[in-house]
């Protein structure tokens, strides 16, 4: 029996698993996600003779390392009270218990097909319209009027912080400094705070029968997000998956193809902001924002919570920054800014 076991079946009463169908029996597996900024192992469980999970364990990987299932099961309670129950296809939070210096979370499964780059080639437009549905559903949080400081606060401080603890020999401050000034237009203009999942990526998504999405990994989420980030790296996703576009270099002309002049996204985004009440024409500023604030995640993502050499982890952070994807597309955004209508 594992730790995920040994808590089902000390907490099976507390958590009415009962009701939740997982029974007195049941397998699990443990997953060790391959992605570098992942810090989970997840175990999938199963009521037995059942092909789909029924829960979803996330055990941290260093013991201590709590933030992010905290932060995940938090947002989940957050998306649940703002969204009145109109946000669909998201787990439930299940319990938080703690075993030794790990918080383990524990949330329902979602069933539905994953929604992987095969599949996204095969209908593209099947999942544009069900990513856009999902995203327009997502609650918006604080009305523009009310939503004072939000670049500092979502843009400017991230960006100092990367600059920081990546500098790259100087190249991410002479980055930042571009980008604010290309978006100097966007700094007076009132927007509204939105609930931002901010990773709507394989292996996140899931699509079932229905064709509502289904969307996991909640721990970079937050309900202070900005309109628009989440659909345009959505459909970035997209765009790469129909391209095939898994190096550097394809993924940036996928983006062309996406969002470039006439590119196939821009009246899906243009549509979003204005159901949203934001000018579709701020769309070529809000491209910009969506992958500087993105990749201004990265580093804070990849710092171990017990790191106590500055130099190797400053050497870590930067090696992974500059082979990060969002970050390939933020320079490029700001090296082409008049091709993006900017500047």
């Amino acid at each position: 029996m594992n730790v995920v076991d040994q808590l089902l079946h000390d907490h099976y009463d507390e958590f009415d698993l009962e009701s939740l169908g997982l029974g007195r029996r049941w397998s699990t597996v443990l997953l060790t996600p391959r992605f570098v900024t992942s810090r989970h192992i997840v175990a999938l469980v199963y009521r037995n003779a059942q092909r789909h999970p029924t829960l979803v364990a996330k055990v941290p990987r260093r013991p201590g390392d709590n933030e992010g299932v905290r932060r995940e099961a938090q947002v989940l309670h957050d998306l649940a009270r703002h969204g009145e129950g109109r946000v669909s296809g998201v787990p439930v939070v299940v319990g938080t218990p703690q075993v030794g210096a790990h918080t383990v979370l524990i949330e329902t499964a979602l069933n539905g097909a994953p929604l992987d780059p095969d599949r996204v080639a095969k209908n593209l437009p099947t999942a544009v319209k069900a990513g856009a549905r999902f995203v327009g559903r997502l609650p918006v949080t604080r009305a523009a009027k009310d939503n004072d400081g939000w670049y500092a606060r979502t843009i400017a401080v991230p960006l100092e912080e990367l600059t920081e603890l990546a500098p790259l020999g100087g190249q991410v401050a002479d980055l930042v400094r571009r980008t604010h000034d290309l978006l100097a237009p966007l700094r007076s203009v009132a927007l509204p705070a939105v609930f931002e999942h901010a990773d709507l990526s394989h292996p996140n998504l899931f699509l079932p029968g229905n064709g509502e999405l289904q969307v996991v990994d909640w721990e970079r989420a937050s309900a202070d997000g900005l309109p628009g980030h989440d659909l345009i790296f959505y459909l970035q996703y997209l765009g790469e998956s129909v391209a095939g576009a898994f190096t550097r270099d394809r993924q940036v002309s996928a983006f062309d193809q996406a969002f470039g002049p006439g590119g196939w996204t821009r009246g899906v985004v243009r549509e979003h902001l204005q159901r949203r009440g934001v000018d579709p024409d701020l769309l070529p500023l809000l491209i910009l924002v969506t992958w500087a604030r993105s990749t201004g995640t990265l580093v804070a993502r990849l710092t171990p919570s017990d790191l106590t050499n500055p130099v190797s982890g400053e050497r870590q952070r930067s090696l992974a920054l500059s082979e990060d994807r969002d970050f390939w597309l933020w320079r490029h955004v700001v090296s082409a800014a008049s091709q993006y209508g900017l500047g």
